[in-house]
């Protein structure tokens, strides 16, 4: 009867949920976007570093194994949309990382509103989840427990600059922010990546703060970040990315998106070799996926975690909360 207390007890909160995924795609199909039922399952995984996709093996009717993959975002898909000409995609979505904690504000499964258009960039992105926190602060009223305030939208350099005091345009070198690390009294070793040591001072220093913040954009990343953004014109030492916070909590991340089919590669066999480095388990690379990411057009996107959103919006201090069924009740006894 565990589950079926689980469910009971978080009632009001699961019908909230309800709520807010109807408001999302009202949204959404109000600005005339189409939704993408995307397959969970891929004979290729991203190749992020800090990522555990979730291995299967399917069997056709002949008996014959096919390893695949649950997705750790549609990105990978809707992206393939958009190369074959659909303008304005989103998807709602469950996807799935490995080794992630039971709770809190992580579960392995978790709903993923994700969305893509062109002729747009990562400011026209900011605009729009500002339109849409709106929306659902307009919709749903009272039941909102969080503010969903209009963010404050600050660059990188300028956060870490105001939180700590530090130009970050003096640390875009692994060399100087291992040595920034030390300043700080981290222990960072000779073998960790400029994200490696970025993070450490990020998340030990500067995330905390953000709590004080509210709703908060942050953009333009170091370009050792640029994961699959396109690096600023303005400002080639930095990438055009932006995360969304709140009350310090991340929420979602965005990018103008690269079209460089070449620059796709280089980085995906870059992020490969980083997980070779770390004794991770390796993949081939979605070669159609590269060749897509030529075909598309001057676009940006933005994956939001909506599990999260809900837990803010809800004001509970776990996840499962949210969940019909949590992994923590789904393995609890076994």
């Amino acid at each position: 009867m565990q589950q079926i207390q689980h469910i009971r007890e978080n009632k009001e909160y699961l019908l909230l949920r309800s709520r807010i995924l109807s408001v999302m795609r009202d949204f959404f199909n109000q600005r005339r976007y189409i939704e993408a039922d995307v397959p969970v399952a891929l004979a290729f995984p991203g190749q992020e570093p800090y990522l555990n996709p979730m291995p299967l093996v399917i069997h056709d009717e002949k008996g014959e194994s096919h390893r695949m993959y649950l997705h750790t975002s549609p990105e990978y898909t809707l992206k393939k949309m958009l190369a074959a000409g659909f303008e304005r995609v989103f998807s709602i979505t469950k996807c799935f990382r490995d080794y992630e904690s039971f709770g809190g504000n992580h579960n392995p499964e978790f709903t993923m509103l994700e969305w893509y258009s062109v002729k747009t960039d990562m400011f026209g992105l900011m605009d729009e989840m500002d339109a849409l926190f709106g929306y659902l602060k307009e919709k749903l009223g009272n039941e909102l427990k969080g503010s969903l305030s209009i963010a404050k939208r600050i660059r990188m350099r300028d956060l870490w600059f105001e939180i700590i005091g530090v130009d970050l345009d003096d640390y875009l070198e692994s060399g100087s922010l291992f040595d920034l690390c030390r300043d700080f009294g981290f222990n960072p070793s000779q073998e960790e990546s400029y994200e490696d040591l970025f993070y450490r001072i990020f998340l030990n220093k500067i995330e905390p703060l953000l709590k004080n913040m509210g709703t908060v954009f942050v953009h333009h990343y170091p370009v050792q970040m640029a994961a699959l953004s396109k690096i600023s014109m303005n400002d080639p030492r930095y990438a055009e990315r932006v995360e969304v916070y709140l009350e310090g909590t991340e929420l979602a991340n965005g990018f103008s998106e690269l079209t460089d089919s070449k620059e796709q590669l280089r980085r995906l066999e870059a992020e490969k070799e980083r997980r070779k480095e770390m004794n991770k388990e390796t993949y081939d690379i979605d070669r159609e996926f590269v060749e897509a990411v030529g075909l598309m057009p001057e676009s940006a996107g933005i994956a939001l975690g909506v599990d999260r959103l809900v837990q803010y919006c809800a004001a509970c201090k776990d996840i499962d909360n949210v969940l019909v069924l949590p992994m923590s009740k789904l393995t609890s006894g076994l």
